[in-house]
């Protein structure tokens, strides 16, 4: 049997062990920051569910009940003939409330299915409830009550804008965009109000000498409050990032390197190269320097001399810790040796665009999402399904700040660290940690067996046929077909939900298969809207089919 075999029956035995010893079993995330910690079911199946923040009442069709810490307890309630829901009549008073009830289902307590649509363990219902008190979010489904965890670990700031960089320092906060320059002087207060003299920025604000400095394309300082273009002595454009080491002041463009003056505003180029330069560092008296061609240029300034190093795939970013190296590349996350000029690959993900240190762990930004690597070797999904920009990652008094083509993503790191990261599994798993534990996975098989069986049954219980565990070998050619003719499968989650896998279980199918789960979703996607698209199908209901909006479709498929 071979060691990734092992490893993942230790995973599944551990979670198994788990369900016998408390008959509970950890659920995965179905949203980026709402967890499922538990499901309730009663004699009869559930109405309807209403709320008012402190109190939660729960409708079947001969009972009612308030609910309470896992216990229904049943009230004084007679059904009539004229009512099948019951409703809360909220008060002033925390302790005391009303009830009325309606034989219709109000149109004002629909719940926002898109919102919650990756939260259901199964197929869209219509006539579905929801409640909040805390942190804890409730939803009536299918007949039963599903109780949700809520980690407000993060809010979206500029929604809608995509940013490109954040600065800050103890006086203010820049925040560019394509949509505008943004300056903030207080922490918790965003302006929406764009500084003028600048459109939109495509590099990064640096602050040399007490001035601030924005690249966007050409460099514009910042001078009573709105942004001067510099007038400089050059035919160099698109700078992206200025860098001060000592009395000089180095500039990166996409095809050149060399010094400014912020005074004279001469400019000298160093390096020129037909390759993007896509990051520049310092460490000692070298600049690092991050081409699309795949070299790591190391640039003595004392010496004057470049050397350059393969690693083989394109170089997003450069980011140094003491002297810790790791480079963020197309193909995945690199650590770079300086004294023996040596790489190693940290682990495989596709187009790694940034990454900073958060202690001994790495936190970095792709096309696909937000994640961690940690000093044990594991990778864990923070924030999925969102496409993050370059030179957006930073993080400034316990806040980590990711800008996306969204909008601004703010991160409680202690609530991200000590709340969300203990409840997440990871995505990848070194294959070369293997521990006592395997041992006991192995000697666990027959509860293994057993376990999984009766699992499976008891999940599936109350659950429609055609949603039950399919007998098939999943494979991306399944997937299609699946996906084709059932519109309830249009997420990562949905997917690994109807074939009853762990979305890192599915992952690990298709990779074998050399598929990515999201690149072969979108894929799948985009024939299903040209497909309806050569129907005439209206660019709206399109949208629903696949889950994304019509500015979406119009952007990424059906753009000429």
């Amino acid at each position: 049997m071979s060691r990734k075999s092992l490893l993942i029956i230790k995973t599944i035995s551990k979670g198994l062990s788990l369900i016998l010893c408390s008959l509970l079993m950890a659920l995965q995330t179905y949203a980026q920051d709402t967890i499922l910690v538990k499901t309730y079911s009663l004699p009869e199946k559930i109405t309807n569910i209403d709320g008012d923040g402190r109190n939660l009442i729960v409708r079947t069709d001969n009972h009612l009940y308030k609910f309470h810490s896992g216990r229904f307890d049943d009230l004084k309630f007679t059904p009539k003939d004229n009512d099948r829901f019951t409703w809360i009549s909220k008060t002033d008073n925390q302790d005391i409330f009303g009830t009325y009830s309606t034989l219709q289902f109000p149109e004002s307590h629909q719940v926002n299915h898109r919102s919650i649509a990756n939260l259901l363990p199964g197929y869209d219902q219509y006539n579905m409830t929801e409640a909040s008190i805390g942190d804890l979010y409730f939803l009536a489904y299918n007949g039963i009550l599903l109780e949700y965890r809520i980690h407000k670990f993060y809010s979206i700031q500029h929604r809608g804008k995509s940013i490109r960089h954040i600065y800050h320092d103890d006086r203010v906060r820049i925040i560019a965009t394509y949509s505008g320059i943004f300056i903030d002087s207080v922490a918790e207060v965003y302006s929406n109000k764009p500084i003028p003299g600048a459109n939109f920025s495509s590099g990064e604000t640096n602050k040399i000498n007490n001035q601030y400095y924005l690249n966007s394309d050409p460099i514009y300082q910042l001078m009573n409050n709105q942004w001067v273009r510099l007038p400089l002595k050059t035919d160099i454009l698109h700078f992206k990032k200025l860098l001060p080491i000592g009395n000089v002041t180095y500039f990166q463009s996409t095809d050149a390197i060399g010094t400014i003056n912020l005074k004279n505003y001469q400019v000298n180029k160093i390096i020129t190269h037909s390759s993007q330069f896509h990051d520049m560092e310092n460490l000692g008296n070298l600049l690092l320097l991050g081409n699309a061609n795949g070299k790591l240029y190391l640039y003595d300034m004392v010496q004057r001399k470049i050397e350059s190093i393969h690693i083989g795939s394109s170089i997003y970013d450069i980011t140094i810790k003491g002297e810790q190296i790791i480079l963020s590349c197309n193909d995945g996350l690199y650590e770079f040796n300086l004294k023996t000029k040596k790489n190693q690959l940290l682990f495989r993900h596709k187009h790694i665009i940034q990454s900073i240190f958060i202690g001994n762990n790495i936190l970095f930004t792709s096309f696909e999402g937000l994640f961690l690597y940690t000093q044990d070797k594991e990778v864990f999904q923070i924030i999925e399904n969102v496409e993050f920009n370059k030179r957006a990652l930073s993080n400034w008094n316990q806040n980590v700040y990711a800008g996306s083509t969204e909008g601004l993503y703010v991160i409680n790191l202690p609530q991200l660290i000590n709340e969300v990261l203990p409840s997440l599994e990871p995505e990848i798993i070194d294959e070369s940690k293997v521990d006592a534990s395997l041992i006991i996975a192995l000697g666990f098989t027959l509860v293994v067996i057993v376990g999984s069986a009766v699992f499976i049954r008891n999940r599936n219980k109350g659950i429609p046929e055609n949603y039950k565990t399919p007998k098939v070998e999943i494979t991306p050619e399944r997937i299609r077909e699946d996906m084709l003719k059932n519109e309830q499968l249009i997420s990562v989650e949905s997917i690994a939900e109807y074939y009853q896998i762990s979305r890192v279980h599915l992952n690990r199918v298709l990779k074998k298969h050399n598929k990515n789960t999201l690149e072969l979703i979108k894929e799948i996607k985009k024939e299903i809207v040209l497909d309806l698209k050569s129907k005439q199908v209206p660019i709206e209901k399109i949208g629903q089919r696949v889950g994304y909006t019509s500015k979406y479709i119009k952007q990424h498929f059906l753009k000429k």
